[in-house]
């Protein structure tokens, strides 16, 4: 699979957001190994998870759904690709907790350091649902901790994406690794 420059990228999106289908195949097969390692990445610690392979093909059939979203770029896009995945594996979570209904479920504790993907399902909905309030206060707010800890954007990378500083975003990171952190554990208050 061959790789390609970030320009290519754009203008891949360009004319898939045009109406050009076949620009969407030839995107997704030049970013396949990316969405691959974010897949990866997220499937990692469950066992129940879609393979990575499954996961970027489920991906890859909703996005190819989304023809006219107005694509800023690659980091748009990867971004995108990465929310869409995660809600796959919410999906799969919830269909597994239905399943268990009957059932007891273990506690289990989330600590804010613990990447969201490594957490079992009933902590992994808890933590979709309060990165869905977070996002309601600030959705920037939610993105970056999605870009961080969903896509595992290192610092520096943010804040070349966001245009903020080292210390605003770490600051940034960290107010909403404690607000997600209260609303988890809201115990340890």
């Amino acid at each position: 699979m061959a790789a390609c420059d970030p320009t290519e990228v754009t203008i891949l999106l360009r004319r898939w957001r045009g109406g050009d289908s076949e620009a969407y195949d030839v995107l997704v097969s030049r970013v396949y190994a990316r969405l691959l390692a974010i897949a990866t990445g997220l499937a990692a610690h469950d066992r129940f998870a879609t393979s990575p392979a499954g996961l970027v093909n489920e991906a890859y059939l909703r996005l190819r759904q989304l023809q006219r979203i107005e694509w800023k770029d690659r980091n748009h896009f990867f971004a995108f690709a990465a929310m869409q995945m995660r809600r796959i594996l919410i999906e799969q979570a919830r269909k597994r907790m239905a399943a268990k209904r009957d059932r007891e479920a273990p506690s289990h504790r989330i600590s804010t350091e613990t990447a969201w993907h490594e957490l079992p399902g009933p902590a992994l909905l808890d933590l979709d649902a309060a990165l869905e309030r977070l996002a309601e206060s600030d959705a920037d707010l939610a993105r970056l901790i999605e870009l961080r800890y969903l896509m595992g954007y290192s610092v520096p990378e943010l804040c070349e994406f966001t245009g903020q500083s080292d210390a605003t975003v770490e600051r940034r990171l960290r107010f909403a690794r404690a607000w997600l952190g209260a609303r988890l554990n809201p115990a340890r208050g």
